[in-house]
């Protein structure tokens, strides 16, 4: 007889669990959800990438994986999204309508010089107003002009270069330990953005979320 009550009460317990977690990933979901929409408001920002050299339909295709990174209840972070604008010469300029943290930036500005499973070679190019509330930056970096890039010497693959209107140079690792490092040298240039949001949603313009 006790071996059927403790198998009676084992059996209500494993459909109590079964109930509770379903309500719990139902809650999680919802809350999640709920944040996204309320926080996935149009933030004006001046984040840009400029990906020269590469067809449309390829930048198109790591946008979306890049995109899709970020799509499951899980994320901490809000899924990013991307407008992309067809220039000419091979062109494509991407801008954030909502804004996107600063680390999830250069995460994206590296991911399009190297995609997965998409075989090309294109110039990407970052541009952003850095914060020193950023990640891996501080005080030093507040409200300044700052280009992303990628070093064309780079065996890495897990970093991008930032050097600001003030001429300096950094580089960012992504691995743990690494950061932002002072980089003696210049391997390219501050050049303002020369793009002017305004004129670029006069090109043919697709919004990727």
């Amino acid at each position: 007889m006790n071996y059927i009550i403790i198998g009676i009460v084992a059996v209500i317990a494993f459909f109590a669990f079964q109930f509770f977690s379903k309500n719990n990933d139902k809650s999680t979901n919802e809350n999640y959800s709920s944040k996204f929409n309320i926080e996935k408001e149009i933030k004006e920002n001046d984040k840009l990438i400029l990906i020269e050299n590469v067809d449309y339909n390829l930048i198109k295709k790591a946008v979306q994986d890049f995109t899709k990174n970020y799509d499951n209840p899980q994320q901490i972070r809000l899924k990013p999204t991307s407008k992309l604008h067809k220039a000419d010469n091979n062109r494509v300029i991407i801008t954030f309508p909502y804004d996107i943290e600063f680390e999830i930036f250069c995460y994206y500005v590296n991911y399009l010089k190297y995609p997965m499973d998409l075989n090309y070679k294109a110039n990407v190019t970052g541009w952003t107003t850095t914060k020193s509330t950023d990640n891996w930056l501080n005080k030093e970096f507040e409200n300044q002009k700052a280009m992303l890039f990628l070093d064309p010497n780079d065996n890495e693959y897990d970093n991008v270069m930032l050097t600001n209107e003030k001429g300096r140079t950094y580089k960012i690792g992504f691995a743990i330990g690494e950061g932002l490092q002072n980089y003696n040298g210049t391997i390219l240039k501050y050049q303002q953005n020369e793009f002017n949001k305004s004129e670029l949603e006069k090109l043919e313009t697709e919004e990727i979320k």
